[in-house]
């Protein structure tokens, strides 16, 4: 508990007490803020409760007076009103990035599956007959992590028998968190080369030798499926606003404590990962005698698919759900506590 008879809010001052007593509370320069913060030793998340019993609130010391909070104890960028860092103006931590996540290049070379025949590399390493091996399927990217559902403002509890100029109260939910990346597909592997043609000879009824085909150039592999990409993660919920409860005596002006109470908006669902690239055919054979003629080309692998919803695992991300307002309660009481 703070109990004083001059509490000064210059700059960010933070509060981890549950009770303000003083007789004075003051907001002294330019966008003070008192900043509600967690208790030592809650957990994260845990429900927030400040009273603060204050004879006489005076702002008149003070441009942009706020009454806030920051309970995940994050460093966020602003989403707005710079230069607050108080969880209303910033956004939850995004999900984390889907795994698998193949690297696709193009340096170092893209993450390939196995096996991936090279048609440059591989030219003496023909496949076997009758027809070649095929390139590896790539693996699928991984779904992106749901984002972090916003901080829900915490509840305030005020008593005063003077208000002197006017501060905000700003308890609305935070915004949750974007979705984390879908992870790209992994390459197909390149198929395997044809094996090479086998000629003969043979000898017609009149003596004569000839050439014939003994066996016919093997078929190419195909090339390997490329990896579906990974869906982007869902939005994490926005957090609900505060609640607010202002006792006060005879003569206030309850409007000069205007109070911002909606619940945080939903974050973004996350941008999907890359398909991988399907694998290249096996090149031809490498040796087609004439009395072979010629030899079949094999296919190349199909493109992973895009993310996309209904036939695929993981469908559409969604965006996250709104917060619930907060409210605001008013009681004209006869006297404040004493501490």
């Amino acid at each position: 508990m703070i109990n004083t008879p001059l509490v000064t809010v210059l700059g960010n001052y933070d509060v981890t007490d549950d009770i303000i007593f003083c007789d004075v509370l003051q907001f002294v320069g330019v966008q003070p803020q008192l900043v509600i913060r967690p208790v030592p030793g809650s957990k994260v998340g845990a429900r927030r409760l400040l009273k603060i019993v204050a004879g006489i609130i005076d702002t008149t010391g003070s441009t942009g007076a706020t009454i806030t909070y920051n309970l995940d104890n994050n460093f966020e960028v602003p989403a707005g009103n710079f230069p607050s860092f108080a969880d209303p103006t910033t956004q939850a931590k995004a999900g984390a990035d889907g795994t698998p996540n193949a690297w696709q290049g193009p340096l170092p070379p893209a993450d390939t599956a196995s096996p991936n025949f090279n048609p440059i590399w591989d030219t003496l390493h023909a496949g076997p007959f009758p027809k070649a091996a095929d390139g590896g399927d790539g693996y699928a990217g991984g779904r992106g992590g749901t984002g972090t559902q916003g901080m829900d403002g915490p509840t305030l509890e005020i008593w005063t028998t003077n208000v002197i100029g006017g501060v905000t109260i700003d308890l609305r939910g935070q915004q949750g968190g974007n979705g984390g990346k879908g992870g790209n597909g992994q390459f197909g592997g390149g198929g395997q080369g044809g094996s090479p043609g086998i000629s003969g000879t043979d000898t017609s009824w009149t003596g004569v030798p000839y050439l014939v085909c003994v066996q016919q150039p093997g078929l190419p592999g195909d090339g390997g499926r490329g990896g579906n990409a990974g869906c982007g993660g869902d939005g994490g919920d926005g957090g609900n606003g505060g609640f607010v409860k202002i006792f006060y005596t005879s003569g206030v002006n309850v409007a000069a404590l205007p109070t911002m109470l909606q619940g945080g908006k939903g974050g973004n669902p996350g941008s999907p990962g890359n398909p991988g690239k399907g694998g290249g055919p096996g090149a031809l054979a490498t040796v087609i005698p004439v009395a072979c003629g010629t030899s079949q080309n094999a296919q190349a692998g199909p493109d992973g698919n895009a993310c996309r919803g209904g036939d695929q695992k993981g469908g559409i991300s969604q965006i996250g759900n709104p917060g619930q307002d907060g409210s605001l309660r008013t009681y004209l009481v006869k006297n404040i506590p004493k501490a």
